[in-house]
């Protein structure tokens, strides 16, 4: 499996995976999937401003998207510049065979590299087991559950919140690695 960074040409899956999730489930809040525009939109978004969005795909078939994570900045004020959060999706064919984990892999590294120092998961539904499960593996610490905060599918829901510090990157040890 490769991850690596999400191109333009990649998009009509990324969407149609997670127009997957709004749909039939509760790791996302949204209700209506949104279009290839909108989801083009989004991803430009994240691009122009150099924040991670990266794809999994087969080696043997680079083309065909098996999942996608992005970051973006937790909120818009200075002060949270170095605080992320991330989001993962991976297409319900190949959930639990390693595509999350090194999806959040890469993107971990990249955040990383580029100076965040704290990554935040707003887990949709207290009842994703295989999203906790995922981010603990990963290092990410529960910190807290935010109750009833959404309704979906008829359904008052929680959302768990973790959490993950990176570690700092040493500028030299940066520089002779490049």
């Amino acid at each position: 499996m490769i991850v690596r960074p999400c191109f333009q040409q990649d998009l009509e899956t990324v969407q149609l995976i997670y127009a997957h999730h709004v749909l039939s489930g509760t790791g996302t809040f949204e209700v209506e999937p949104p279009t290839l525009e909108q989801m083009t939109e989004r991803w430009s978004a994240v691009a122009q401003k150099g924040w991670p969005f990266v794809v999994a795909s087969p080696v043997s078939d680079p083309s065909r998207i098996l999942g996608f994570a992005y970051a973006v900045q937790y909120r818009d004020r200075a002060a949270y510049a170095t605080t992320f959060e991330s989001s993962v999706y991976v297409a319900p064919t190949t959930q639990r065979l390693g595509v999350g984990e090194a999806l959040m892999g890469e993107l971990l590294h990249s955040l990383r590299d580029d100076g965040v120092r704290e990554v935040l998961a707003f887990i949709g539904d207290s009842y994703n087991a295989a999203s906790k499960e995922l981010h603990a593996k990963l290092g990410f610490q529960y910190v807290g559950t935010l109750k009833n905060v959404g309704e979906k599918f008829g359904k008052r829901l929680d959302v768990i919140v973790m959490q993950r510090t990176l570690p700092r990157v040493n500028p030299q040890q940066s520089s002779t690695q490049s």
